[in-house]
């Protein structure tokens, strides 16, 4: 009997710049609800020591609604630990629902 379930969605993520204020982290494939709070996770760890939290988002083809308030959550919980965090090169379709919902200005450095 073949699984009907839908196969989970795979983020992946890595730092791959850190020079003591700042940090990047780049993210790849879709940012959803099954793994979306893995990345309010990883924000949170990494502003505990940091000043800016850098998201290169280009590679992230996919962002849902739990994806989106995640992105939100995480950028609270920075500041909360004195941190930015920002969001850069986003790919084009993430960065039309960053414009739509008014959240660029906010989350793009």
């Amino acid at each position: 009997m073949a699984d009907s379930a839908l196969p989970l969605r795979k983020l992946t993520m890595d730092v791959t710049e850190d020079n003591g204020a700042a940090v990047t982290l780049v993210c790849r494939g879709e940012l959803v609800a099954e793994n979306s709070d893995e990345f309010k996770s990883q924000v949170k760890t990494l502003a505990a020591n940091h000043q800016y939290v850098l998201a290169d988002m280009g590679a992230v083809n996919y962002v849902d609604s739990s994806g989106l308030g995640d992105i939100v959550g995480a950028f609270l919980s920075a500041k909360t630990a004195g941190c930015s965090l920002q969001i850069i090169k986003a790919n084009p379709r993430f960065k039309d629902l960053l414009n739509t919902t008014r959240l660029a200005s906010v989350l793009e450095g």
